[in-house]
């Protein structure tokens, strides 16, 4: 085992519908902030996993993994990461040798009073099954923040979770033109120090991309961002998405990733790093051509059914809110024409627009029907009315409350039987679909 550490200064570090339409009250469940660690389970494979730790810098922390029996496993590799000037650092811890279908605890212990000061459970992932149960969320504003949907979504007992961008409103207090690195650093580290997943008892391992707010600009693209490279290492220093420690986890240009889990693939893209300017006519405007190169090699190489994630909508075309189709029309249809040979059936997922929908994909767009499922906002200013003012004639379902999309995904052949369901902030279905892409 090795300790690393880095200081990251030194390695380079509204979506408004209508102002006069309610939004929903952010009276209740707000939280400024915990005093413990806050803790992210990564990638995670069946017999390895990997955490982000944030928590102050002046501790000097044990950490090791033990099981029921109080068989102790200690971490391959520990990784520190710092910033001049703030309080807070990043631990990361990787380990391994670990058991499918077994609880473990996560320990963490203050080497200067020798307390244990933290406690966490958790498992590993089962490989066998072909059936996946998931949670996509997005849009997570610390100002907004709810405890009570992340304690609804623990509740509905995923095995695994998929952040799809703004995570984080990195960007605000900034300036128009975007989050300084530092800005970026400390708008991480308070929303860490926030959202109750990241002090939830029972962790569940997450996978996660980004979209502009946690990318540092409203809107933001790699032609007006001034800070892209420095963006990418701080979002990735926070998130746990190390490749040696989880089996099919595949890194890919810029914060862009994809997991093989099971029969099933998982792209999640980065759509702002090669981002062009809106309404550019160029070909590769929107996830630039290594990455859609990338993309589309894992799909035709792929033997079961691809989620294909990205932070902005896809296939919805309206003015007042990003999309693939309406802001990167030629890169749009070129993408879709690269899908229609490939055997894999693909399902769309995004988020951003603080509604969640289900589009229904005509067969002539990819080739064979499939749907694109939105999923915002877990916490941020929404309003419920907003998919009466939103025309998307593929739509057939719809909420404009805070939510989150489950999903239960069965593989067949190339494609995939689907279950899903919006859920509410106090846990209830708001509205829910079969569906069937073959």
């Amino acid at each position: 085992m090795k300790i690393l550490r880095r200081d990251l200064l030194k390695v380079g570090l509204a979506h408004t519908i209508s102002s006069c339409i309610p939004f929903e009250s952010n009276a209740l469940h707000q939280l400024k902030g915990k005093t413990g660690p806050s803790i992210l389970q990564g990638a995670t494979d069946d017999t390895k996993t990997q955490f982000s730790i944030v928590y102050k810098a002046s501790a000097q922390l044990d950490i090791y993994v033990s099981n029921s029996t109080g068989q102790m496993t200690k971490p391959d590799d520990i990784e520190v990461l710092t910033y001049p000037g703030h309080a807070q650092q990043i631990t990361k811890v990787y380990f391994s040798k670990l058991k499918p279908r077994q609880t473990y605890y996560l320990n963490i212990i203050d080497l200067d009073t020798k307390n244990l000061i933290d406690l966490r459970e958790f498992k590993t992932l089962d490989l066998e099954s072909q059936n996946l149960r998931f949670a996509v969320c997005s849009c997570m504003d610390k100002d907004l923040h709810s405890a009570e949907i992340w304690q609804n979504l623990i509740a509905q007992d995923p095995e695994v979770i998929f952040f799809i961008g703004d995570q984080v409103y990195a960007d605000r207090g900034g300036p128009p033109s975007g989050a300084s690195p530092a800005l970026l650093w400390r708008q991480f580290c308070e929303a860490r120090a926030t959202l109750e997943i990241y002090f939830s008892k029972k962790l569940i391992p997450i996978f996660a991309t980004w979209d502009d707010h946690d990318f540092g600009a409203n809107n933001g693209t790699s032609v007006t961002y001034p800070f892209v490279k420095e963006s990418q290492k701080n979002f990735l220093s926070f998130v746990a998405q190390r490749e040696s420690h989880c089996q099919g986890l595949i890194r890919g240009p810029g914060v862009s990733s994809a997991l093989k889990f099971r029969s099933q693939l998982f792209i999640l893209s980065d759509g702002r790093s090669f981002r062009k300017e809106i309404n550019s006519q160029e070909r590769f405007a929107h996830w630039g051509e290594e990455q859609e190169k990338w993309i589309t090699d894992l799909i035709q190489n792929h033997q079961g059914p691809t989620w294909f994630m990205n932070g902005t909508q896809i296939f919805p075309s309206f003015f007042v809110k990003e999309s693939v189709s309406y802001h990167h029309p030629v890169q749009f249809q070129g993408f879709l024409e690269q899908l229609k040979p490939l055997a894999s059936r693909v399902v769309f997922i995004s988020g951003d627009v603080h509604f969640s929908e289900i589009s229904e994909i005509e067969t002539q767009a990819v080739g064979y029907q499939t749907y694109e499922l939105t999923s915002s906002s877990m916490h941020s200013k929404n309003f419920a009315n907003a998919p009466d003012f939103i025309p998307n004639p593929r739509r057939i379902a719809a909420t404009g409350h805070r939510n989150f999309l489950m999903i239960d995904a069965k593989s067949q052949g190339y494609g995939v039987e689907i279950k899903t369901a919006s859920v509410s902030t106090t846990g209830q279905q708001i509205f829910q679909k079969n569906l069937n892409v073959i």
